[in-house]
């Protein structure tokens, strides 16, 4: 049986079939022995912010650290701004030297977050985690080379024209913080989509393989 990948989540379910990709948040989280991916998150960026970097660096490097993340910038929590960017650049570098892909978190801040990966010359793949924007802005991420990881609004109904669009080659899905079963959102994109389950799974899989550079044994 094909497995149903999630690639972000905060706590791993019990989902028969599914591979998840469990998220450490560095500084705050024990770091787990299980694929993950790490990273210093824009609402936990600690008093000691260099002490924290050094150990997202150390976490980052190990091979069960897939990718770096989430990170990224949120104009709605009391995270100094400014301290936001420099811990966000650095993050970026980090992805860079270690050549693993990023899990962006982004609110209310798309345009900073564009221009902080222009500005810091990103050369691995960008994944923005839980988008649940219009297609508009969806197509704006794809036509700039990065990914899309759906999440579970796209059960409310409100994405369903980019989803019928949307460039299967550049797609992921995920829980996030939810108790929903990955099984459900693939589901959902399937039926909007008009898409064999087992074409989408297969898909999912090649992408996953590509970017995050670890083959899930079946």
């Amino acid at each position: 049986m094909l497995p149903y990948i999630d690639i972000h989540n905060h706590r791993l379910q019990e989902a028969p079939n599914s591979f998840q990709l469990l998220n450490c948040i560095s500084g705050k989280e024990n770091f787990p022995e299980i694929p993950c991916s790490v990273g210093i998150h824009p609402w936990y960026v600690l008093e000691d912010v260099n002490a924290q970097y050094e150990t997202l660096k150390l976490q980052a490097s190990k091979e069960n650290a897939l990718a770096i993340g989430e990170c990224g910038l949120d104009k709605l929590t009391e995270t100094n701004w400014q301290l936001q960017i420099e811990i966000f650049e650095k993050q970026i570098q980090l992805a860079n030297e270690l050549q693993k892909p990023l899990i962006i978190h982004s609110v209310k801040a798309y345009q900073e977050v564009f221009a902080t990966l222009r500005e810091q010359k990103v050369t691995v793949p960008v994944i923005f985690h839980g988008f649940n924007k219009k297609a508009e802005l969806g197509n704006s991420i794809l036509l700039q080379g990065y990914y899309i990881s759906f999440g579970t609004s796209i059960l409310q109904g409100n994405q369903d024209d980019f989803i019928q669009s949307v460039d299967l080659e550049k797609i992921f899905f995920e829980t996030d913080d939810k108790s929903t079963n990955v099984v459900d959102i693939y589901s959902y994109f399937c039926s909007v989509r008009k898409i064999r389950m087992s074409a989408l799974q297969e898909q999912i899989i090649q992408n996953f393989k590509k970017i995050f550079r670890y083959t899930i044994v079946e």
